[in-house]
């Protein structure tokens, strides 16, 4: 088996007895901590924990080596490619067949980064202690002709991947702590030794993203078992309550990540990911006084990592010129499209009121905030509440559905027709992006 070698620190062992006694020890290290306390703790947004892991291990031993040997290793694979981890870096390479796909999510997630930079400052002061997730910087982008590089590298690919094709690189995000994953074992798969152990013993298990759906409780009880994976695991909302984490600043953070997304970037969020991963606990680049002498290295401490959200993939968004003097009713249409046609991250209007409120609030005061900074009021002040009021009618129209199901969504709902002073009516009077008063206020683009 190609990867029996990497799993040797973390669990593999040579007979199935000694590795259901290994497991048993390194889902609960502690002895009297559940998988529920762990969860609790490790999947908390801007914790810091110091971690050791095999991707650590993997990471410090390939420093060592030339460049020529880090053979590239599949932590990955979607509709649009396959993400393949750079050793010895916290960077990755994101191959995918289209062209027009990959270049397409090289591009926005490029618009993305720089906007989630932008929108960190800014928010510091509005939203304390929230913070935007963070999103991937792409590198360097190199499609099927680019020779040097594709006679360089073709090599290091896996077999079977060894195929020129788009790619670009990336920073990778971290999976989560080797203590989270064990906890996500013990808590959601079958109470069964040998599912447990081979889950544990999958390689492709390490590479472990948590998406946070926040718009959908798990559809049934039933627990994971070995076919089931943990790359990419699901948290549903009714999974996030029980393990008590705190869903609302998840809410708030997923709200300031769209309101850039949109407000900023002008990008429409179609089919983005939002995950919980770890990174290095630095988004900027380290400053050091003259008076600090110079350390023996600068290099990165990947043993101390952050538990952060992320917002990814943009190769099926759209962009829009939010300098167009013609915003208009079709850029809000898309929006929408966008956003009730995803995966299910959003909270449903429908499905828990308070933490739709949540965050409906943070959505409108960030774009707020976003809006009055570009000096664009009087063009586009009131597209944010339009976009939430027609959401909001979706989701009336999606709960009253004969079987309600916030993750059935699709791009071809009917379109709903509400025009501007009708939403403008039916908000919340209390919202905070509405209270200050405002010479463009009656300058509002009508939809």
């Amino acid at each position: 088996m190609a990867h029996a070698k990497d799993i040797s620190r973390e669990s593999a062992s040579p007979t199935f007895s000694d590795g259901i006694a290994t497991s048993q020890i390194l889902i609960d290290p502690l002895g009297l901590q559940t998988a529920n306390d762990i969860l609790k703790r490790t999947l908390s947004v801007a914790t810091v924990k110091s971690t050791t892991s095999s991707a650590v291990d993997r990471m410090k031993a390939a420093r060592d080596k030339p460049s020529h040997q880090h053979k590239l290793r599949d932590i990955g694979r979607g509709s649009c490619g396959s993400v393949f981890e750079i050793p010895g870096t916290p960077y990755a390479i994101k191959k995918g067949a289209s062209t027009a796909a990959m270049w397409n999510d090289f591009t926005l997630g490029s618009r993305a980064y720089n906007s989630h930079l932008f929108s960190h400052g800014l928010f510091e002061r509005t939203f304390g202690g929230r913070r935007v997730p963070r999103v991937p910087m792409p590198q360097s982008f190199n499609g099927p002709a680019a020779d040097e590089f594709w006679t360089a590298n073709i090599e290091l690919f896996p077999d079977g991947d060894q195929t020129r094709a788009a790619a670009f690189s990336l920073d990778r995000i971290l999976p989560v702590p080797q203590l989270t994953r064990r906890a996500l074992v013990r808590q959601f798969f079958e109470d069964d030794e040998r599912t447990q152990h081979d889950v544990l013993n999958n390689p492709d298990n390490k590479d472990c993203l948590v998406r946070v759906y926040l718009g959908k409780n798990r559809p049934n009880a039933r627990p994971y078992d070995s076919t089931d994976t943990l790359r990419n695991f699901p948290l549903h909302l009714d999974e996030a309550k029980m393990l008590e984490l705190d869903v609302d600043a998840f809410a708030e953070e997923i709200a300031m990540g769209l309101a850039t997304l949109h407000w900023k970037a002008g990008i429409d969020a179609q089919d983005t990911e939002f995950v919980i991963g770890t990174s290095k606990t630095r988004i900027f680049a380290p400053e050091y006084p003259d008076s600090v002498p110079p350390p023996d290295s600068t290099g990165d401490d990947l043993t101390r990592r952050e538990v952060q959200l992320w917002m990814l993939d943009f190769d099926k968004c759209s962009m829009f010129d939010l300098e167009s003097k013609s915003l208009s009713s079709d850029m809000v249409e898309k929006y929408l499209v966008a956003v009730t046609g995803n995966d299910p991250y959003f909270p449903h209007p429908c499905l828990d009121v308070d933490l739709w409120q949540r965050f409906r609030e943070t959505y409108l005061k960030a774009s707020d905030v976003l809006i009055r900074h570009r000096r664009q009021k009087h063009q586009m002040g009131r597209l944010p509440r339009i976009l939430i009021g027609k959401w909001e009618q979706w989701g009336k129209m999606d709960a009253e559905a004969d079987d309600f199901d916030p993750f059935e969504r699709s791009s071809d709902d009917d379109e709903v027709e509400t025009d501007s002073e009708e939403d403008g009516s039916s908000e919340n009077e209390n919202d905070s992006s509405e209270n200050e008063d405002d010479p463009d206020d009656n300058k509002d683009l009508a939809l």
